[in-house]
């Protein structure tokens, strides 16, 4: 036989699924307010003109110094080596960084990096956390209103069996 569902105890689990719902849509929303904070911040200084000639830019003479520098560290060992100067390793970072941030920006003109991936990944955690105890609430209260509707119906087909019985009775 099927658990009855009390009430007190499925109003208890619907205001804690609600809640968490409620605090669920809250942080998803500060998360993608940080992340506009974020990008906003770091698309400030560019032009939706630049955005859309990112090839003309990265192939420009002013990116040609570091096509000999694969990686963002050769800079930094460079310096270590001594085979640059501070400044030059300033500059040489400072221009990766802006070529970087170039090629971060998607043919949609949305900025992307790491950053803004890492707080996709927390809204989309954000939203799993209490997924299956909000949906387990959600299934929990169609059972109840199901066994509602039921015991609806029986009492319905009592009453009515025994109106017939009373009629019965009072017309014999």
């Amino acid at each position: 036989m099927e658990e009855i569902i009390v009430l007190s105890e499925l109003k208890k689990i619907e205001k804690m699924a609600n809640e968490k719902k409620k605090a669920t849509n809250k942080a998803k929303a500060l998360v993608n307010d940080a992340k506009a904070r974020y990008i906003k911040q770091k698309t400030r200084a560019k032009s939706k003109k630049a955005a859309v000639e990112k090839d003309t830019v990265l192939n420009s003479d002013r990116f040609k110094v570091l096509e000999i520098y694969d990686r963002f560290e050769d800079i930094q060992e460079c310096y270590g080596l001594e085979m640059i100067t501070e400044a030059e390793r300033d500059r040489l970072e400072a221009l990766w960084e802006e070529r970087e941030n170039i090629k971060n920006q998607t043919e949609d003109g949305i900025y992307k990096d790491l950053v803004t991936e890492a707080l996709d990944m927390a809204c989309n955690y954000i939203l799993e956390i209490w997924h299956d105890e909000i949906y387990d609430a959600e299934q929990l209260k169609k059972k109840f209103d199901k066994q509602v509707k039921q015991a609806e119906e029986e009492y319905k087909a009592l009453v009515e069996k025994e109106n017939e019985t009373y009629k019965k009775l009072m017309g014999a």
